[in-house]
């Protein structure tokens, strides 16, 4: 396994964090992960000998375990991957192209702003 969607991490980084059985439902109601998504990873996983399953249970093998040590960096820290969303920062710094799609930094957002303006409409709304 190359490529890890951002569930794909999660769902191994869980089931390293638990020693013993996980219950699929539990993955379910933590990551709000679809029936589908869970058993499609736990099969990807299992099919490398990465973990196994009993019933509505699983856990990682022991071999998947030291996978997922040996391949941390790769797993989890995977630098080369584009981010879809990226910063104001990085299109002032990289440069990128038109097509990317953007999203701005919540963080730089003033909310007050956006709060006065959806209050301002709301009362013009209400004389009309």
């Amino acid at each position: 396994m190359s490529d890890f969607s951002s569930s794909d991490r999660e769902v191994i980084r869980f089931l390293f964090s638990q020693p013993n059985w996980v219950d699929l439902y539990e993955l379910h109601m933590q990551f709000g992960l679809s029936p589908a998504q869970i058993i499609d990873m736990l099969e990807r996983l299992i099919t490398l000998g990465f973990a196994e399953r009993q019933g509505a249970q699983a856990r990682l093998t022991q071999h998947g375990r030291d996978w997922t040590v040996a391949a941390r960096n790769k797993i989890f820290l995977d630098t080369d991957r584009k981010a879809w969303r990226p910063s104001s920062d990085q299109l002032l710094a990289d440069g990128l192209e038109f097509s990317t799609p953007y999203m701005p930094d919540l963080s730089l957002v003033d909310r007050k702003f956006f709060v006065q303006l959806a209050l301002a409409k709301r009362s013009n709304n209400d004389k009309d």
